[in-house]
């Protein structure tokens, strides 16, 4: 945290909240060796060890106890009686304590409630975020936070009112340092970490960073990935990254602006049958079919090997069995008999009933779209599979599709290429994440069309679309 707040000028006033045995307080002592440190907890015992730490000021110990405030007091309380009083500019540092809700009882929840006033978030809240929020209420302009807390605030319904209030604060530099989630920083708790830092009020618009450290208890931590989100608009529903992420940002002056995806390309779901078994047909049944009958399709990118689905691939498809054709009928297909004997088929099996085909007339016609020139499966973990559609597969609605809507002949297949190669990489697929929501809790994460369509491409790729 050393590197987070070193930004600060020389604090008046430190306070530690939950101390403990004190590695914050020490940490205080150190690196401002002219603050007054208060060491806030109501655990007796662990400030009495904290009291008698023999490394509290390194080479001048009686310095440091002169500075050092040991404060056997509820934090919530002390906050609202006495922090007022102490003179800035002021910083709360430390790691407030990981208290499950259920472990607080109704009259201490109420004590809470009641400490934070207007910020105060949910029931269903821990400790860490009740302080969190009382911390947040009790800045003056010329003071800080650096606070270690479990990241479920993050995304957690009950803490909308903190991240409101972060949101708003726009003259407040702040920062949320994201460690990786199996990292174990709270001993005996699976929960993910992060760092909170709130600095004093500036002349100026302040926009929020999201960083990601990687590293580990023993070798050290680093920042990886720093991004910068400015606050416009209303909260975000949640401070994930791809949340944040996903807040569409004004244009900088002398900026090239990225475009959205959908001025671009046409974005939209394949085709619904209503009937999977029976519109798509295998090779087999296709040949039975007269050739104009069937037409190229595909129902999931898992079923291919690469990134492409080519002629050779398609076969492939065919040759295992895969139900990759898809009937291409209209209502002057029934004369020919082949057709008629399926459509009857059909009905004896009661396809015609089913929702979608009952209400499209005839039944066994389905929706005729354009060829897409790239596939999109829109769910996924860590990564969205992109693949570039040269055999013109028609794909079901459990695909989306992107037909580029510039069609210069000559520059079609190197723009194809150059769209494609970019939504499968990094920096595509992080902006795809960014645009995604989780799927029902189950670490999937799903692409809507329409936040397809506002997923940016940068500059440098839109230059390589036709004109």
């Amino acid at each position: 945290m050393r590197g987070i707040v070193k930004k600060l000028s020389q604090p008046a006033v430190v306070a530690d909240p939950g101390a403990g045995v004190g590695a914050f307080t020490v940490a205080a002592l150190k690196w401002w060796p002219k603050a007054e440190v208060h060491a806030v907890d109501v655990n007796l015992v662990t400030l009495g060890l904290l009291a008698v730490r023999p490394d509290l000021a390194g080479r001048s110990p009686g310095k440091s106890r002169t500075r050092l405030r040991v404060r056997h007091e509820n934090f919530l309380e002390w906050l609202t009686t006495k922090w007022p009083d102490l003179n800035g500019p002021r910083l709360l540092m430390g790691n407030p304590p990981y208290t499950r809700h259920q472990q607080m009882s109704a009259t201490e929840k109420a004590a809470a409630q009641a400490a934070v006033g207007s910020l105060a978030p949910g029931l269903r809240s821990g400790l860490s975020t009740y302080f969190l929020a009382a911390s947040l209420a009790a800045l003056k302009p010329s003071d800080a936070l650096c606070l270690l807390l479990p990241a479920n605030w993050l995304e957690a319904d009950y803490a909308r009112p903190v991240r409101q209030n972060l949101w708003s604060v726009v003259k407040r530099p702040t920062e949320l340092h994201l460690f990786p989630n199996d990292l174990n920083v709270f001993p005996g708790a699976q929960v993910a970490a992060m760092v909170l830092y709130v600095g004093p009020e500036r002349n100026r618009r302040q926009r929020m960073k999201v960083v990601r450290v990687s590293g580990d208890l023993e070798s050290g931590f680093r920042s990886t990935t720093v991004n910068e989100i400015e606050r416009i608009g209303r909260t975000p529903a949640s401070f994930s990254p791809r949340k944040l992420l996903a807040v569409p940002q004004p244009l900088r002056l002398g900026a090239i602006a990225d475009t959205p995806l959908g001025v671009l390309a046409t974005v939209r779901r394949g085709v619904a049958t209503g009937a999977n078994s029976f519109f798509l047909r295998t090779r087999s049944e296709a040949d039975d079919l007269p050739p104009s009958a069937c037409v190229p399709a595909i129902s999931k990118l898992r079923d291919l090997e690469g990134d492409y689905l080519d002629d050779f691939e398609h076969s492939q498809l065919s040759m295992r069995g895969i139900r990759c054709w898809l009937l291409n009928l209209d209502a002057d297909s029934i004369k020919d008999p082949k057709i008629k004997n399926l459509i009857n088929e059909g009905e004896k099996l009661l396809i015609h009933k089913r929702h979608l085909c009952d209400v499209r007339d005839p039944w066994y016609t389905v929706e005729s779209i354009s060829v897409p020139d790239i596939l999109v499966g829109p769910m996924g973990k860590e990564h969205f599979r992109i693949v570039v559609n040269t055999v013109g597969a028609i794909p079901t609605n459990t695909l989306y599709g992107l037909r580029i809507n510039r069609r210069s002949e000559p520059l079609l297949a190197g723009a194809i290429e150059s769209l494609a190669g970019w939504l499968r990489n990094e920096e595509g697929q992080q902006a795809m994440r960014a645009a995604a929501r989780n799927h029902h809790g189950d670490g999937l994460v799903k692409l809507e069309p329409g936040a397809l369509k506002q997923v940016r491409v940068p500059a440098h790729i839109v230059a390589s679309l036709p004109d």
